[in-house]
């Protein structure tokens, strides 16, 4: 009898111990899960203020398309034959701060089904000073190529819906010079590295300057985007904010204004809402993911705060 009472002693402080674990772990889990989708999502109310109702976003896009101007202008004096001026869509000629906005308020965030949604609509305005700037170069002897992320269609369409789209909303606006053949989008002029397919930028700027576009050698003398990764290789692959700075200061002579007359000169747009800076601010080996996107808004929350360089009072 003895033995028998000691066995369910031990038992019943085993499922006791397990109890309490659980409903620790349970405690933990309550504690550290405090910030939901939606404030992450909130976190971007001022940035959009800014964006959409600020003079100065309006007054930084004129600017930037002035000097765009300048050096084509420049490179058509120098005598450079066939120039082209390589831009990025969203965020460097159109507007879609209303999809960003759309987010605020709800528990999920971006997602390739919502934005492809808004890229169907063919809603997007156009950034101030764009279209005058486009259609200046296209009309003075220069062709524009649009080099964007966008995708050319959506899962198992039967067209490339997207790539008409976003052709559609570029006529709308009012630029010149857009088809299928200047609208660049992402999956076309690929290069497989090491077994691996790269859809990176430098490829379709490649196919540009070689001609495999429309057939004709096209010298690239200006290149806008409001990420950096739209510039130049380096940029591209630099793949932490640090390393991607680095690369700034090396290639500080050809923004604004290019002091090399053989390099083309770099227009970045401003964008505080989503970028590559973003992906790059998250340490995901710290929480064993692979992927910024994969964090919960709680890891997202104390990246963003660990990466404040804060005035010690």
């Amino acid at each position: 009898m003895k033995r028998k009472n000691l066995i369910y002693t031990f038992f019943g402080l085993l499922l006791t111990t397990s109890a309490l674990i659980s409903f620790k772990t349970f405690a933990k889990e309550q504690i550290i899960s405090k910030i939901t989708g939606k404030e992450i999502n909130d976190q971007s109310l001022l940035s959009l203020n800014w964006y959409q109702q600020s003079g100065e976003l309006k007054a930084l896009s004129y600017q930037a398309f002035n000097l765009a101007k300048i050096a084509f202008d420049n490179a058509k004096l120098q005598g450079i034959e066939n120039p082209a001026v390589v831009v990025d869509i969203d965020e460097t000629i159109l507007d879609n701060s209303p999809y960003q906005a759309s987010l605020i308020g709800q528990e999920n965030g971006f997602s390739s089904e919502t934005w492809n949604q808004w890229v169907l609509a063919a809603k997007a305005q156009s950034l101030p000073g764009a279209v005058d700037f486009i259609n200046y170069v296209n009309n003075n002897q220069g062709t524009v190529f649009f080099v964007s992320n966008r995708e050319v269609k959506t899962k198992n369409a039967q067209e490339n819906d997207l790539e008409k789209m976003t052709i559609d909303n570029l006529k709308k606006v009012g630029f010149t010079g857009v088809n299928d053949k200047t609208v660049i989008l992402q999956g076309e002029f690929t290069k497989e590295i090491n077994g691996k397919v790269s859809q990176a930028k430098e490829w379709r700027r490649k196919a540009i300057s070689d001609g495999l576009v429309d057939g004709k050698k096209h010298n690239i003398v200006v290149l806008m985007g409001d990420n950096l990764n739209d510039l130049s290789d380096s940029l591209e692959t630099a793949q932490t904010n640090s390393t991607k700075i680095k690369e700034v200061e090396k290639l500080q002579n050809q923004f604004g204004i290019s002091q090399n007359k053989s390099l083309p000169t770099l227009v970045v747009l401003p964008n505080p809402l989503y970028g590559s800076w973003e992906a790059n601010l998250y340490q995901t080996e710290k929480f064993n993911v692979k992927k910024w996107y994969e964090l919960t808004p709680d890891q997202k929350d104390s990246e963003r705060r660990r990466n404040l360089i804060i005035w010690a009072k």
